[in-house]
């Protein structure tokens, strides 16, 4: 029994241990694409969110997965909204539904 519940416990650390490398890894790049988004003019900047749109509309997702690809583009949009927010009004994620 306390073989088994140490093997639990090890188990559960190594997954904690992982997420926090994983949340690592994404505000990395999170700070990376904030960076590349800002020396963006507007112009590249609505064609960037054209192009993820377009890529977004041609993948058949299931609902579940549609609400994640939400969540990414109103995360892009609002980091582009950062750096002009004249594209808040045209974010793309409203075009998802």
């Amino acid at each position: 029994m306390n073989t088994l519940l140490s093997q639990l416990l090890i188990k559960l650390a190594q997954k904690e241990a992982d997420e926090k490398r994983l949340q690592t890894r994404v505000a990395s790049l999170e700070m990376l694409v904030s960076a590349v988004i800002s020396t963006m003019d507007d112009h590249k900047l609505i064609k960037l969110k054209g192009e993820i749109d377009l890529l977004v509309r041609r993948e058949t997702l299931p609902v579940g997965e549609r609400d994640d690809v939400y969540l990414l583009l109103r995360n892009i949009s609002g980091m582009a909204s950062i750096h002009s927010p004249e594209l808040l009004n045209s974010s793309i994620a409203s075009s998802i539904c």
